[in-house]
């Protein structure tokens, strides 16, 4: 009796063939980028992440030698020993095969051996911590919040909040640290994912070849307002750039000021709409500013910790003095684990952090 679809509940074998084509058709569909969406990693906007894209492309290829051998073999198997099959034959003294072993190990052992070939090649080549080529660097300075973004320009002397402008061509240079508990930054469109402590500095360089928006992603759980930290990365061309500079407005950004951007954990919202800002800076060493808080030898209270839910911006002031002595020794590039850090006041800046 040959095997039938039943049809007596409405459903028949064209209808499951077209609801079977159309489940592949979504499924290619999520795999073409759209140039209404967002850069991505199969959409990259950058070299750096180009450069992963294609790393993951090739290991993905590489893997299928492995992996694809085994489905076909199974599905061969299953036909040609079948009940009533005629083609096979029984061989119940059969132990090894020199050729047979050598064949399914040798496939693997290759695999494995470009695999790790290709890892390392790529680890050294697409280190966050190696500037790029490409001229002089713009430098910013990222701080991570519960619910927001900081990135401080100090060449510039600008500071945007939830939004990251970059100029097409040019390396950028980031230097990253958290101002409350561990957290993960996803450069969309540009780069990976690195992490950033409290305390603690993060080094991640990256360019932009083509203009376009990213996001700026939060992809650790870090508490309240974690669902707020997507925000706009924009690459655009240099005259673009200098234009945004320029639209900075508002009260400058200061040691004084600062503590008020934060917001006390009770006094967070999720999904709230993102209002981005772009502000002057005051203080070019706000970024050692607020590593340095965790460098105090004393415990930071709850009423000045950002992310307490008693934070008290009044209480939460930021320590003093020249940028090259805010953070003490041992803390530097290959002092710490998480990052780097540059406690030299940059070129052009005041020793006391402001003007």
């Amino acid at each position: 009796m040959g095997l039938r679809v039943r049809t007596s509940h409405g459903f028949d074998k064209p209808m499951a063939l077209a609801i079977l084509a159309v489940l592949s058709a979504l499924s290619l569909a999520l795999l073409v980028p759209s140039p209404a969406l967002a850069a991505s990693l199969l959409d990259p906007i950058g070299p750096v992440l180009e450069a992963q894209s294609w790393h993951l492309i090739r290991v993905t290829l590489i893997g299928l030698f492995v992996v694809v051998p085994p489905l076909l073999l199974t599905a061969f198997v299953i036909w040609r020993y079948r009940l009533g099959g005629r083609s096979s034959s029984y061989w119940p003294t059969w132990e090894f095969n020199g050729f047979y072993e050598t064949a399914i190990w040798t496939g693997p052992v290759i695999v494995v051996g470009f695999l790790g070939v290709w890892l390392v090649s790529s680890t050294l080549d697409l280190d966050p911590y190696a500037p790029l080529p490409g001229g002089d660097p713009l430098r910013i300075d990222l701080i991570g919040l519960d619910d927001k973004w900081l990135a401080i320009y100090p060449d510039e002397r600008v500071a945007a909040l939830d939004e990251i402008a970059i100029p097409v061509d040019r390396p950028v240079s980031f230097r990253i640290t958290s101002d409350t508990v561990m957290q993960s930054f996803l450069a969309e469109g540009f780069a990976g994912q690195i992490y950033l402590m409290p305390g603690m500095v993060t080094e991640l360089n990256l360019a932009a070849s083509e203009p376009g928006e990213g996001r700026a992603i939060q992809t650790q759980y870090n508490g309240a307002g974690f669902a707020n930290q997507r925000v706009p990365m924009q690459a655009m061309t240099e005259g673009d750039f200098d234009a945004w500079v320029t639209g900075a407005s508002g009260d400058p950004l200061t040691a004084r000021t600062y503590p008020r951007l934060i917001s006390s954990a009770v006094g967070v919202r999720e999904f709230e709409v993102v209002k981005a800002a772009l502000m002057p800076l005051d203080d070019p060493c706000l970024f050692d500013r607020v590593v340095a808080r965790y460098h105090q030898n004393k415990p930071i209270s709850i009423t000045e910790q950002p992310g307490s839910a008693l934070y008290e911006p009044d209480a939460a002031s930021l320590p003093d003095g020249a940028c090259d002595a805010l953070v003490p020794e041992g803390s530097g590039p290959h002092g710490t684990a998480m990052g780097g850090m540059n406690h030299g006041a940059h070129a052009g800046e005041p020793k006391n952090g402001s003007e």
